[in-house]
């Protein structure tokens, strides 16, 4: 398990509080939040590519990024895609993952990746230099990349961008396969509709406060079955009180 606790983190104008979040084995963990609520700054910590006060336990270990010997574990357990699109564009896909393969030590077999590889409908497109690839290929490319690690957690920041539905149905999928078969998963997303049927955890983030910190169950005990579109709206129901009072008074003709 991955447990984050971030007591204050000061990033620009923007600070977070008492934000504590866990990534379990064979759990989909849901981080919701508009831009600007801390999502980024969270993982961005968790990943150390910035400094916090806190603490991050990897496996009941206290974990530090000036240890050479934990950043090593670190990168042999997470596999990370950011939400936007960085890859080697120079090299096909069939490269880039050979590259990926080495420098990474990756254990899975090639008949794991080819399988993703077909999944994600990439066969015709393994020896295009990855420039040349559409948008939304590029992207497929770097989940690939990513999933084919065979880590025992994945964290994936906006992974619908870019996708066609086929795609994003299939990945959903992929990610209930896979913590079905016990990696542990985090997402952050915008697209409610992609996370309503994966989350096992849920957060939700307001200016930097965690408004939601709950389990399926807990969620289900407190509001019902309800929708998550719904569930956002009512526990940001200020918010919203504040945008329909806005409603209220918009009038397109100006009288």
């Amino acid at each position: 398990m991955i447990s984050l606790y971030i007591k204050k983190k000061k990033y620009n104008a923007f600070e977070l509080n008492d934000i504590s979040m866990e990534i379990i084995p064979g759990n989909i963990n849901l981080l919701l939040g508009h831009n600007g609520a801390g999502k980024t700054t969270i993982i961005k910590s968790l990943f150390g590519l910035i400094e916090f006060d806190g603490e991050l336990i990897i496996d009941n270990r206290q974990f530090s990024f000036d240890s050479q010997e934990d950043v090593n574990y670190f990168k042999s357990q997470i596999a990370y895609l950011p939400d936007n699109i960085s890859l080697l564009d120079y090299l096909t896909p069939t490269e880039y993952f050979q590259l990926m393969q080495s420098s990474n030590g990756v254990e899975t077999t090639n008949e794991y990746l080819e399988n993703l590889i077909e999944i994600f409908n990439l066969e015709k497109y393994m020896n295009v230099p990855i420039r040349n690839l559409s948008h939304g290929n590029k992207k497929k490319t770097q989940i690939v990349s990513q999933l084919f690690r065979g880590t025992n957690f994945l964290v994936f920041d906006e992974p619908t961008n870019g996708l066609d539905p086929d795609m994003i149905i299939t990945l959903k999928r992929v990610l209930d396969k896979l913590k079905s078969q016990g990696i542990g998963i985090l997402i952050s997303t915008h697209d409610l509709n992609f996370g309503k049927d994966l989350f096992d955890h849920i957060v939700i983030l307001r200016d930097g406060v965690m408004k939601l910190n709950s389990t399926k169950e807990e969620v289900k005990s407190k509001f019902g079955n309800i929708m998550l579109e719904d569930l956002y709206t009512k526990v940001n129901k200020d918010y919203y009180k504040y945008i329909e009072e806005l409603l209220d008074e918009l009038n397109i003709s100006g009288s």
